[in-house]
C-alpha cells in the first residue's frame, strides 16, 4: 500500500514498536518543518521487508501508469485457479521488494569489501532501478503469457520498451541525469543489469563490473530477484519451513572480489547455495508446476490463441499495452466455451495420460530438472574466506515426470 507521511501516525499507534516509530516520525516531521520542503520519502508497506522508505525520485517511478499497471498483473499467473487461492499477490509487490533487496545487497557489499573504488553515486541509482523495473515488462498473469505467446514474448525485452517510456516522462533531476546526461548512460545501465548482458553497454565499468551479479546474475544465478520472490511466494503459500529458507546469508555475507568485476561468496555458505535451489526446486514442485497448475495454464492459452490472436503480438510499444492486464484479459475471452472450466474446478477429473488424443481433455507431459542441475557447476561460484568450511553436497540430480489428463467434464 502506497502512503504519505501523513498517514504513519495511525500505523505507529498500532505498531509493536509504536513508541520508536512515533520518536522516529516526530524527528521527521520536525526536519520537514526546518526545511520548509516536502518529505523527500513516501512510504510503502510491504509483506516481506516492512514499511519501506522510497525516496521521491523512486516514488515518481513507483506512480508511473506503467509500474501502476503492475498491480493488476498476478506474480503467480493462474495458480490462484489451480488450489492454491491465496496465490493473488501482484507482481507490484515483487518489484517493490527487490528494489529494497538490492539496496540491502548493496549495503552488505559495502560492508563486507575492501574495495576502494567506491561505487557512484549514478550506478548505485541505476542498480536499484533496475531491481525496481526488472519485470516492468510483464504480460497477463506473468509468466503464464510467454506461455501463451509460445515463448515469442520475452517480458525483459519488452521491459527495456518501458523502461524508455518511463524515462521519457521523468521530471526528477537525479531521473533526467540518467537519462540525458554522457549520452544516458545511466538509463543504457539499467537497460544492460536488466537483461543481465554488459556487452550492451557502449563504455567500460572499470572495476565496477561486480554490479552484473545483482539483479540479473547470468553468471551463477544467485540474484536479489531470486531473493526476493522465493520468500515471497513461500510467505504466500507457505509451504516451507523456516529451516528450508534460511539462506539470506548468502547475500548477507558476500563481498566484492579484489578486481571488483565479480561478487564472491563465502565457502562456509555453498551449502546454502545449494539450500537455494532445493527451496526453488520444491516451490517448483509445490505450487509452479502443480499438474493442475500447468493444466490451466495449457487451457487458458488455447483459449486466447483461438479467441484473441491480435493480443499475442502487443508489446509496450503498442497504445493497447497498458489494457492488457490480467482481469482484462479474462473479460475479452469470457465468452469462449472453455471459460466456465477456469472457473469451475470441480469439471476437471484426472483420468488415466490420454496424450491428447481426445478433444475434452487436457494433458501435462513434461520434466523438471532436479536442484542440483538447476545450481551451476562449483565452478561458476566465487568463493572467498577458509576453504576448509566448505561442506560438501548431495546433488539431487534426477529429473522429476509430471504427466497428468484433465477430463473435462
Amino acid at each position: 500500500m502506497l502512503c504519505a507521511q501523513n498517514s504513519l501516525e495511525a500505523r505507529a499507534a498500532r505498531s509493536p514498536d509504536a513508541s520508536i516509530e512515533r520518536q522516529q516520525l516526530q524527528l521527521r516531521q520536525q526536519q520537514s518543518t526546518r526545511d520548509e520542503s516536502p518529505n523527500p520519502y513516501i512510504l510503502i508497506e510491504d509483506a516481506v521487508h516492512g514499511v519501506i522508505e522510497i525516496p521521491t525520485h523512486i516514488g515518481e517511478i513507483v506512480q508511473h501508469k506503467l509500474f501502476q499497471r503492475l498491480k493488476k498483473i498476478k506474480q503467480l499467473g493462474l495458480l490462484f485457479l489451480a488450489g492454491k487461492p491465496e496465490a493473488t499477490y501482484s507482481r507490484y509487490d515483487h518489484c517493490i521488494g527487490t528494489y529494497r533487496s538490492a539496496q540491502i545487497h548493496l549495503n552488505a557489499l559495502k560492508r563486507n569489501s575492501n574495495n576502494k573504488k567506491a561505487l557512484p553515486e549514478w550506478c548505485r541509482h541505476s542498480v536499484e532501478i533496475a531491481a525496481l523495473l526488472h519485470d516492468i515488462g510483464h504480460g497477463p498473469f506473468s509468466h503464464t503469457w510467454e506461455e501463451v505467446c509460445g515463448n515469442s514474448f520475452d517480458h525483459e525485452q519488452n521491459g527495456l520498451i518501458c523502461v524508455d517510456k518511463i524515462f521519457a516522462d521523468m521530471t526528477s533531476e537525479i531521473l533526467r541525469s540518467l537519462r540525458d546526461e554522457n549520452n544516458g548512460r545511466g538509463v543504457q545501465l539499467i537497460k544492460a543489469l536488466i537483461v543481465g548482458k554488459r556487452e550492451l553497454l557502449t563504455y567500460p565499468m572499470m572495476g565496477l563490473g561486480y554490479i552484473f551479479d545483482i539483479v540479473h546474475n547470468s553468471r551463477c544465478g544467485l540474484d536479489v530477484d531470486k531473493w526476493d520472490y522465493l520468500r515471497r511466494d513461500n510467505k504466500c503459500l507457505n509451504l516451507l519451513s523456516d529451516e528450508d529458507m534460511k539462506f539470506d546469508e548468502i547475500f548477507q555475507k558476500s563481498r566484492i572480489s579484489p578486481d571488483g568485476q565479480r561478487i564472491e561468496y563465502r565457502y562456509d555458505d555453498y551449502h546454502l547455495i545449494y539450500k537455494l535451489f532445493m527451496a526453488r526446486w520444491r516451490l517448483h514442485m509445490t505450487a509452479y508446476k502443480l499438474p493442475k497448475s500447468l493444466a490451466v495454464c495449457n487451457l487458458f492459452s488455447k483459449i486466447v490463441r483461438r479467441c484473441k490472436p491480435d493480443l499475442l503480438a502487443l508489446m509496450a510499444d503498442s497504445d493497447d499495452w497498458l489494457d492488457l492486464y490480467d482481469e482484462r484479459v479474462f473479460q475479452m475471452i469470457e465468452s469462449d466455451p472453455l471459460m466456465r472450466y477456469l472457473h469451475c474446478p470441480h469439471h476437471w477429473l484426472e483420468v488415466p495420460p490420454c496424450e491428447g488424443q481426445h478433444e475434452n481433455c487436457v494433458c501435462v507431459n513434461i520434466k523438471k530438472l532436479g536442484p542440483g542441475v538447476d545450481m551451476d557447476p562449483d565452478e561458476s561460484y566465487a568463493l572467498y574466506g577458509d576453504s576448509s568450511k566448505k561442506r560438501s553436497i548431495e546433488r539431487l540430480t534426477t529429473p522429476t515426470s509430471i504427466t497428468t489428463c484433465y477430463k473435462l467434464l
